[in-house]
């Protein structure tokens, strides 16, 4: 089966999104992921500030952890991605942080974002 493209409307330094990830990771979801920054977008931050992270797909549907971490793999399988594992979900850390990932410009102070 192919890899289902999703979205994932985040923005720099934000610790709930790293977590997602490396959830999807851990489930072997095979999904490709599409980062949206979401910092640099009126309607976008309007938007998704308070729900980050925010998976959407092609068809619109959208997930976002306010939802839930119960409802993920629901979601997913509404989707048609296919995970490795079924059952005892649990939200996984973050490896490192990666400071590669971050937007170039930004400076994470005290869980903020600067312009340098």
């Amino acid at each position: 089966m192919a890899s289902i493209p999703l979205w994932l409307y985040t923005t720099a330094g934000c610790h709930l999104c790293a977590r997602l990830e490396a959830t999807l990771q851990a489930l072997g979801a095979d999904v490709t992921l599409t980062r949206v920054e979401i910092a640099f977008d009126a309607q976008l931050s309007e938007r998704y500030a308070t729900r980050i992270p925010v998976l959407a797909s092609t068809s619109g549907a959208e997930y976002s952890l306010a939802d839930g971490e119960e409802v993920l793999l629901e979601w997913l399988r509404a989707q048609g991605v296919e995970q490795r594992l079924e059952q005892g979900v649990e939200m996984t850390p973050p490896a490192e942080h990666d400071p590669a990932t971050e937007l170039q410009g930004l400076t994470l102070r005290n869980g903020r974002r600067f312009l340098r």
